[in-house]
């Protein structure tokens, strides 16, 4: 039986979401108490991977189970095992070809900002940014990453992927709640994307750099023109939307 998670969690202590020998990651610990729980072993396929220190607002993942559980029980069962810092929010029996990754067509992620001084309560939760940055600039260049482009300027080393080309369909920058927000949507992320496009909006923010600029950037394909990149602790994967079958 094929069963659909959908899981947060606080990414603080864990060195991402993909299981690693010898380190403590999100996927591991699921499958953990999972085998705690069911006495099977089980591999869990999360939608994609979350990076050390990156948290999950939502993480849709599937496993597949020999007997057939009822779904109550299976979600409190595993949130009993489970560490605090990661909770299962839903649990639902799938079909046999419902796949995590690869049925996804969208995700969207949220990076919070906050304007200086440096604030205790938000340490590992969000980046302190300096207090006179201007939202208004790094909306407008935010909106430029809106489209189908290559975005190999914007992805870090290590990465082998087939095309840095990705559809972005929304991003936008505003204050709400006493954080600036920076959220994105698109087909597919690069490695660090995100962080990267970060990293540039808070420059223009700052006047380091024009919202013009960021399409030149982009169109070089030069990913030594962005200098530094954002601390994973203001990234938080919130949402994917899956292909109807």
């Amino acid at each position: 039986m094929r069963y659909r998670v959908e899981l947060d969690y606080i990414g603080t202590d864990f060195c991402g979401w993909q299981i690693q020998p010898e380190r403590r990651t999100v996927q591991g610990e699921l499958e953990t108490a999972l085998f705690r729980l069911t006495g099977e072993t089980v591999s869990v396929t999360g939608s994609g991977r979350t990076d050390a220190g990156v948290h999950a607002l939502k993480q849709t993942a599937h496993f597949d189970l020999s007997k057939e559980w009822e779904t109550a029980r299976l979600s409190g069962g595993l949130n009993h095992f489970l560490p605090s810092a990661v909770r299962v929010q839903s649990v639902s029996l799938a079909s046999a070809d419902f796949h995590a990754r690869f049925d996804c067509v969208e995700k969207s992620y949220v990076y919070l900002m906050y304007r200086a001084p440096e604030r205790a309560v938000f340490a590992d939760r969000a980046y302190v940014v300096d207090e006179n940055i201007d939202v208004s600039r790094m909306d407008e260049a935010a909106k430029l990453f809106v489209g189908e482009k290559d975005f190999s300027a914007f992805m870090a080393g290590g990465s082998d992927v087939k095309t840095t080309v990705r559809k972005v369909t929304r991003a936008s920058v505003g204050e709400r709640g006493g954080f600036i927000v920076f959220e994105v949507a698109a087909n597919g992320f690069l490695y660090n994307m995100v962080r990267i496009m970060t990293a540039v909006l808070e420059a223009v923010g700052r006047g380091k750099f024009a919202p013009c600029d960021v399409e030149p950037i982009m169109e070089s394909g030069d990913r030594s023109r962005i200098k530094g990149i954002a601390p994973a602790c203001g990234l938080y994967l919130k949402s994917q939307t899956y292909k109807e079958k």
